[in-house]
């Protein structure tokens, strides 16, 4: 009966997740002149490889857009409950690397606008809905980073970092 239940609990652990979540952005840009209030929307998928009752690990891809900007992450995340229960609280992380785009300048020759590094913590919850699916709901500050240059008449290049600190809220399913 023991081997039963391990060999239950080898093949849940093994299984792959998947999660759509999307949501609301907040937050703002900061360069190193000002900073810029910015708000958008988001959304995401993630596969995940269930490593126990408690840890997932996976990989996602999603789509971020703010009336400039928009961009498009790739991620290596991980999710952690905080209960061995249905429905639990949980810790996530993101890290990644988002392709950047910027239409505010399209018309100007030199322009060149790009992503960069992100990372994302968050917390949020868990709400099963029967054995196959759950409802999450979370909170994520994301920070992230990216590039822009251009031209000026002069044949100088001016370039500068940008932060973007923001925070996100998720909703989403997972099956």
């Amino acid at each position: 009966m023991a081997q039963e239940e391990s060999d239950a609990e080898d093949e849940k652990s093994s299984r792959i997740r998947h999660a759509w979540e999307g949501g609301l952005t907040l937050g703002g840009q900061l360069s190193n002149e000002a900073f810029v209030y910015k708000s958008g929307m988001h959304v995401q998928y993630t596969a995940y490889r269930v490593f126990s009752s408690r840890v997932m690990y996976g990989l996602g891809v999603g789509f971020e857009q703010f009336d400039q900007e928009r961009f498009i992450p790739i991620f290596a995340s991980f999710q952690g409950l905080l209960k061995k229960k249905d429905n639990s609280p949980f810790l996530t992380a993101q890290l990644g690397y988002a392709i950047g785009i910027n239409r505010n300048y399209p018309q100007y020759e030199g322009y060149h606008f790009r992503g960069g590094i992100l990372f994302s913590p968050g917390i949020g919850y868990k709400f099963s809905i029967g054995d196959r699916f759950a409802a999450l709901a979370g909170i994520h500050y994301k920070h992230q980073f990216a590039k822009q240059a251009y031209e000026t008449a002069g044949s100088h290049t001016y370039r500068t970092t940008l932060n973007y600190d923001l925070i996100a809220f998720r909703a989403g399913i997972l099956f």
